[in-house]
């Protein structure tokens, strides 16, 4: 595994997420209030609704748009399942680390 650069720490704001393209692959970026950064997978598991841009709720949790699942950007849980068909899959979380100010994911 390699890490790769993702984007600027300041390039994602406290509160809000992020899509970014890392070596071919949508990963999505999240800023927790300020004190910490996560990487998450930027598709929704159930249908591929772009979640990554969203801004978090509840202090780091992102839902999709198309049928209201919600996730925990810090561990990757759906802690709210589809509201369609009660889909309850996990997001993939990315390592990642930040050098000099820069945060980079491992894929």
């Amino acid at each position: 595994m390699t890490f790769y650069d993702a984007a600027p720490t300041d390039w994602v704001s406290p509160g809000e997420t992020a899509l970014v393209d890392v070596d071919g692959w949508p990963v999505g970026l999240a800023n927790v209030e300020g004190e910490s950064f996560h990487a998450f997978q930027a598709l929704c598991p159930h249908q591929g609704t772009k979640l990554a841009g969203r801004p978090l709720e509840e202090r780091c949790i992102i839902t999709c748009t198309q049928h209201g699942s919600r996730y925990d950007v810090t561990n990757g849980k759906c802690v709210k399942p589809s509201n369609e068909d009660g889909f309850d899959q996990d997001l993939d979380i990315y390592p990642m680390r930040i050098l000099e100010d820069v945060i980079q994911v491992e894929l």
